[in-house]
């Protein structure tokens, strides 16, 4: 069992309400009148809404909301950072497009990770605000470790700020431009996660945020069968691929995973979806792909194959660009691992993911040996 499913059931005995009143007791540390006392990383999502009105309205604090703004923003990502959250006080920042592209290129390439330096602004600038504006306040939505499944080094801590050799090792690197506080000043900030605190449910902050005005998708995302879980950005259905091509497993069995511990779906319901939707590439964004990576498609498809778990997976072909094969005469048709930026599941794996479901003795298209 994963320690995300372990962690599910382990919340039955959390006493919550303890839990809740200690968070009290920290807002009752930090609240000031006047001016922002607490910060909050938001993105315009359910999570980030959910969490800033509970600052604001449960317990009374004054949340500045800090957004780091992502390249190749969605519009609806826009549009719900632009209008919910109507009298927060809010704060943008921008990466620098050429070092953070830079960036984005350099982790695609060596590690299949292009949001990382995204995701380690989002922790560097949030805490280097903090520090210049004094506010000694920072809640984020979900300790993900814990949430959706990780390391557990975190797990007794929840009464203690998040671990500064932990922050510093996973979401402080690669200089963004933006200072570390020195030791003691960072000592000052008490740095958190809301889940800690109340049991967390993406559903139930989905629900809460259309409520206040978020818009979800009209149809669901590329690999999966939500419509309102991470649509900021178009750079989440690259990230959510790769994971595909690196486990073998992507985003539709982790919304499924989301899902089934929330008990709004059934396993048996789980695996259907995850036979239809899991593995999708975002065929629409392939192009916008490689002008942001300032990339030829036979390199784009070698750094997936760098990357693609070949005990698990297998390369598709011919491969096929606004539903026409790609010419043989267009550039990178043919790349050292194969003709395609699509991988599949190998027969065998397509099968025992298939166990127990309806589709179990069938051999869908879109796993057929190539």
């Amino acid at each position: 069992m994963c320690n995300a499913c372990q962690h599910n059931l382990e919340k039955e005995a959390i006493n919550w309400r303890e839990r809740q009143d200690y968070f009290k007791t920290v807002c009752d540390k930090y609240r000031r009148k006047g001016e922002p006392d607490c910060i909050v990383p938001w993105s315009g999502g359910k999570d980030s809404i959910y969490v800033a009105y509970k600052m604001r309205d449960e317990f009374g604090m004054t949340p500045l909301l800090v957004t780091v703004l992502p390249h190749l923003e969605t519009e609806i990502g826009q549009w719900n950072r632009k209008n919910t959250c109507p009298g927060f006080e809010k704060m943008e920042i921008t990466l620098k497009e050429d070092k953070y592209r830079s960036l984005a290129k350099k982790y695609f390439i060596e590690q299949g990770r292009p949001k990382h330096p995204w995701e380690t602004a989002i922790s560097a600038v949030v805490i280097n605000q903090a520090w210049k504006m004094k506010i000694p306040f920072i809640i984020y939505g979900e300790e993900g470790e814990q949430e959706y499944g990780g390391s557990d080094s975190q797990k007794t801590q929840w009464q203690y700020p998040v671990d500064k050799d932990y922050l510093m090792k996973f979401y402080w690197q690669d200089n963004l431009d933006w200072d570390i506080p020195p030791d003691n000043e960072l000592d000052r900030i008490f740095f958190t996660q809301y889940s800690r605190f109340e049991n967390w449910s993406p559903s139930k902050h989905a629900d809460f945020a259309i409520n206040k005005g978020m818009r979800s998708k009209p149809v669901r995302s590329v690999g999966t069968f939500t419509m309102w879980s991470q649509v900021s950005d178009y750079m989440q259905d690259l990230h959510s691929y790769l994971m595909m091509l690196k486990f073998g497993f992507g985003r539709c069995t982790a919304d499924v995973a989301i899902a089934i511990r929330e008990g709004w779906k059934s396993r048996s319901e789980g695996l259907e979806l995850i036979e239809a939707y899991d593995g999708e590439f975002p065929n629409q964004l392939l192009d916008q792909y490689l002008e942001y990576f300032k990339m030829g498609y036979s390199v784009f498809c070698d750094v997936l194959a760098t990357h693609a778990n070949k005990e698990l997976l297998e390369i598709a072909g011919p491969i096929l660009k606004d539903d026409h094969a790609i010419p043989q005469n267009w550039e990178g048709a043919k790349t050292s691992h194969g003709t395609s930026h699509i991988w599949y599941l190998q027969a065998w794996a397509a099968k025992h993911r298939r166990k127990g479901t309806k589709n179990e003795l069938k051999s869908p298209e879109r796993f057929d040996v190539r």
